[in-house]
């Protein structure tokens, strides 16, 4: 029998590369205001940085059960929403708080040049721009397929209103595919992965073209199979490593098949959007990397690169307020690296400061005196 996994040791590669994923959307951002000259090779490589959304969503899915499994019909629904509202709400706020500045300086100014490009909206955008602040206020955003809901504050907080939607049916995602056997699961992912298929092909072809975009980018609905699948494959994980068929082997082929796969994918497109046959394989990377008994790559394991996937979500969410902000405050479109550097930094300060005492604060001190758990996987959910 293999030598069973140790609880967290995998986590170690999985947090790391939360980093490379919102590193790819920062640096996609970046490029497109201006901040950066990156070449357009890079950005169709990336597709924009959709398919890093799309590794988060199966990300959030495999450690959700994996955290989770054990302890949901335990300690209740209610301690859980409590945990997900303390790990992503904070943040969220932060970011609408920079980026208020923002907002106030481009209406002040009657920048119109700025609020289009920025926000999407033309002059007079007081009430647009209200019912974009309850939007992302509420975790709603992503539900509103309208430029001057999405834009406006901070554009990449569409992907939490997934997230809120995804922690909500959780419990009885995970109850569901929990009680059936490996193969049923597989089927459902699958099932579920071929119908979001069928509904990008139908947004492509019938909806109007000035929604479709936002619905098949942004849409929580549209996003689901990615979020399943990374139930799955928590699934097979843990059930994997009770029975002792855990592999170190079949983990570096897994990471090997998928890196080749997403690669070749990314590289020449077959089917719009990337993301959409590139998710399975990001199941199948997250997979491989927590079936590691031992580093491949040190890398991935060096804490330095954990401790910038420890902060990954606070670079994620503040990163455009900032940039705003210093595009605001001059500065030079050849000094991008320098604004980049400025927000990696701050998202280090940020999840130090402010992310994770508020979180354990929210979940241990109002809510419980039980003691912080120490595991990685506390930390990742």
């Amino acid at each position: 029998m293999r030598t069973p996994i140790q609880r967290g040791g995998a986590l170690s590669a999985l947090t790391s590369i939360r980093f490379f994923a919102a590193l790819t959307v920062a640096l996609s951002h970046f490029t497109q205001l201006g901040l950066l000259n990156l070449p357009t090779a890079f950005l169709s490589f990336v597709d924009g940085g959709r398919p890093a959304v799309s590794l988060f969503f199966v990300l959030s899915g495999f450690i959700l059960t994996y955290t989770y499994h054990g302890s949901l019909n335990v300690d209740g629904a209610s301690r859980f929403y409590v945990a997900r509202f303390a790990r992503i709400y904070p943040v969220m706020l932060l970011s609408l708080l920079i980026a208020m500045p923002v907002s106030i300086y481009v209406l002040r100014t009657g920048n119109d040049a700025l609020l289009l490009g920025w926000y999407s909206l033309k002059s007079h955008a007081y009430e647009p721009l209200l019912a974009s602040l309850v939007a992302q206020l509420f975790l709603l955003t992503g539900w509103f397929p309208f430029a001057t809901i999405n834009q406006p504050w901070n554009g990449p907080a569409w992907s939490i209103s997934c997230e809120a939607f995804f922690y909500a049916i959780f419990p009885w995602l995970l109850r569901k595919l929990g009680a059936k056997s490996l193969g049923k699961v597989a089927l459902i992912c699958a099932a579920v992965w071929i119908l979001q298929g069928i509904w990008i092909l139908f947004v492509a072809h019938y909806m109007p073209i000035a929604r479709k975009g936002f619905v098949i980018s942004q849409f929580p609905l549209t996003h689901l199979s990615e979020f399943v699948m990374g139930v799955g494959s928590g699934l097979y994980f843990i059930r994997a490593r009770a029975i002792g068929h855990a592999s170190h082997g079949f983990g570096v082929m897994l990471i090997s098949i998928s890196l080749v796969a997403i690669s070749l994918l990314a590289v020449y497109q077959p089917v719009k959007p990337a993301y959409y046959l590139e998710s399975p394989f990001f199941a199948a990377l997250i997979t491989g990397l927590a079936l590691l008994e031992r580093p491949v790559l040190g890398l991935l394991n060096a804490r330095a690169l954990v401790m910038l996937g420890e902060a990954s979500f606070s670079l994620y969410l503040i990163h455009i307020p900032l940039a705003h902000m210093m595009q605001i405050a001059g500065l030079s479109p050849d000094r991008g690296w320098v604004a980049l550097m400025i927000v990696v930094g701050a998202s280090i300060l940020v999840f130090h400061q402010f992310e994770e005492p508020l979180r354990k604060w929210i979940r241990y001190g109002i809510v419980s005196k039980r003691p912080e758990p120490a595991s990685a996987a506390s930390r990742s959910a």
